[in-house]
């Protein structure tokens, strides 16, 4: 049975249930985003660390390099992040949105 696994971005943004009628097992992973300052570059980029590592936990990483193995692994890759692209984007907006009504 493959593994579907989500992201949960932030630290209180929850990740809604998907494709459990698929047989799928969920999981899920929380990636703090509050100490990052979402509106730059570098937090930009830590951000997209942190989900990577994140999505390594969840999927696994390659033991064998094999062609199915891969496979899996980007389609459990691509699973997430289409799982957890709104609320990285929702996490994204509202960081810009505070910074920018604070100056």
């Amino acid at each position: 049975m493959r593994s579907l696994m989500a992201l949960v971005v932030a630290a209180t943004l929850a990740v809604p249930a998907v494709a459990a009628e698929r047989g799928y097992e969920q999981s899920q992973v929380r990636v703090q985003t509050a100490d990052l300052d979402l509106s730059t570059a570098v937090g930009q980029r830590q951000l997209d660390k942190r989900l990577s590592l994140a999505m390594v936990r969840l999927c696994g990483a390659p033991v064998f390099y094999s062609r199915d193995e891969l496979a899996d692994l980007d389609a459990c890759y691509a699973d997430a992040m289409k799982a957890s692209a709104p609320q990285v984007e929702a996490a994204r907006a509202q960081r810009s949105v505070a910074v920018a009504s604070t100056r």
